[in-house]
């Protein structure tokens, strides 16, 4: 079927700017304001639409008639709207597409707009000489990778109140029986680490989501049994905590948080409330690691005063253990009494320990999957708490590991505090678990040499904040002596 020209229809919204293509009635390109493609001050707003050479566009309509799948990506539709359209303060603004198919049934899609949301509506209606078995929506993006930290996009979406994710390698794997789910949809569609687009539907809401990766792209498909009509809403942008739940509570769930995710929502509301103090992410990230330092202080100092007289009795448990080594039973007495005169728990250093262990993930997933800290500068050549630090420095070759010609300062920084708290930390006379001790912050900053700059600024503060602590601890124990 040969189209007729292209006809671009433009919506300028606060929030975005978004242009319909007639050639499907579809989203050619959706550009973000608020948000830019790189932290560069040149940068262009940020695009939405993502599609691979020969790809399709999103929004499609779908429908089911006898078995056979009508999809209107092919049809050329008509509209009567100007070239650019812009919601007014207070009112909606509406775009409507009207086509034909090829076995005469009659497609029309409006589109409503709000000034300031970066929700709008999608409207699909279907008539025909035959009913049809099944009306719905369609959504397609490629999944590759994206440049940052772990930044991979994945179909996304909530059915029968289940949070179902798939990346490009499971979706090309996924079995026929879990590539169909049915029930009440709350989203679906797609989102990455910083950015969601995603169908929320309204009238009809239990449907069948279809998930497929076809050529170079994934495709998840909304369909409504005995519908003639669809209403939908669209959430395109940023996954912002507030703009998400102003839309559907339920939705903050399209931010992966793992396991820690109630820890890790406290924390990032923490760090929301701090930023009303501070207008400054990095400085908010400092606030937050003191106040987390601060509550968790007398478990922390319990802690390393348990582990510290662990460490001051190991001569004389050395002692024991030479002098009872045939006596295990009378070993294991004196030992206990030993720990009671010298008022030490053994499990002591390791349950606070653990407890704490949550939290430092439930952090870790907050600093790394918060949009807010995405561009976020903090001082000097820090322009981007999202990505790696970097400071450049002319004429030095690209390090290994490093993605830049430069040094990761605030990464170095951490691994320095981090030997000199291990540096500071009494230890035991074994020494092969000293050597592994003291390569311990070494492996630690390999290992964060990527991570985002938010991440390593935490580290290094938390760190620091450890030394500090260590050092009046050591100052305390200096006058300590073990009870023989």
């Amino acid at each position: 079927m040969a189209l007729v020209p292209e006809r671009i229809v433009e919506v300028d919204s606060d929030f975005y700017v978004a242009k319909f293509t007639t050639h499907g009635a579809r989203l050619k390109s959706f550009m973000l304001n608020k948000y830019r493609q790189t932290a560069a001050k040149d940068s262009p707003p940020y695009e939405m639409v993502q599609v691979q050479p020969g790809g399709h566009l999103p929004l499609g309509a779908v429908m089911t008639r006898g078995g056979q799948v009508i999809d209107d990506s092919d049809l050329s539709y008509d509209t009567t709207a100007p070239a650019k359209i812009q919601p007014a303060a207070g009112a909606d603004a509406t775009l409507s597409f009207s086509a034909k198919a090829a076995d005469g049934t009659a497609i029309t899609k409006t589109f409503t707009f709000k000034p300031s949301s970066y929700v709008f509506s999608m409207d699909v209606a279907a008539t025909g000489a035959s009913p049809l078995n099944q009306i719905g929506v369609s959504m397609s993006q490629p999944l590759t990778a994206h440049s940052g930290y772990y930044d991979i996009p994945e179909l996304q979406a909530d059915v029968g109140d289940k949070v179902i994710t798939h990346n490009e390698k499971s979706l090309k794997t996924i079995k026929p029986e879990d590539a169909t789910r049915t029930g009440p949809i709350t989203y679906a569609g797609f989102g990455d680490r910083y950015f969601l687009a995603v169908f929320l539907p309204v009238d009809p809401k239990a449907g069948t989501l279809t998930m497929a990766y076809v050529g170079d792209e994934a495709i998840a498909r909304i369909l409504f049994d005995g519908a003639t009509r669809t209403h939908d809403e669209i959430y395109m942008g940023p996954k912002l905590l507030e703009a998400l739940e102003a839309v559907n509570p339920a939705l903050h769930k399209a931010i992966d948080f793992g396991w820690a995710g109630i820890l890790a929502l406290i924390f990032l509301r923490t760090l929301k409330v701090f930023h009303y103090i501070a207008p400054n992410y990095g400085v908010d990230i400092i606030l937050l690691t003191v106040s987390i330092r601060i509550a968790f202080l007398p478990i922390s100092i319990k802690s390393q005063r348990s582990m510290m007289k662990m460490q001051r009795l190991q001569p004389q448990i050395q002692r024991l253990r030479d002098k009872l080594k045939d006596n295990n039973e009378q070993l294991q007495k004196e030992m206990v009494d030993l720990y009671k005169r010298n008022h030490v728990n053994p499990l002591g250093g390791c349950a606070p320990m653990a407890l704490q262990l949550p939290i430092f993930i439930g952090l870790y997933e907050a600093l790394l999957n918060s949009v807010e800290l995405r561009h976020a500068p903090f001082v000097g050549w820090i322009n981007d708490l999202s990505t790696p630090d970097c400071l450049h420095v002319p004429g030095l070759p690209q390090l290994p590991l490093m993605h830049c010609h430069g040094l990761p300062v605030l990464v170095l920084l951490m691994g320095l505090t981090s030997f000199l708290q291990q540096y500071m930390t009494p230890t035991t006379p074994d020494p092969n678990q000293q050597r592994m001790m003291m390569l311990t912050p070494l492996i630690f900053t390999i290992m964060l040499i990527n991570f985002p700059a938010g991440l390593a600024l935490y580290y290094f503060s938390s760190n620091l904040l450890g030394v500090i602590q260590q050092y009046f601890l050591n100052r305390e124990f200096q006058q300590y002596t073990p009870a023989t």
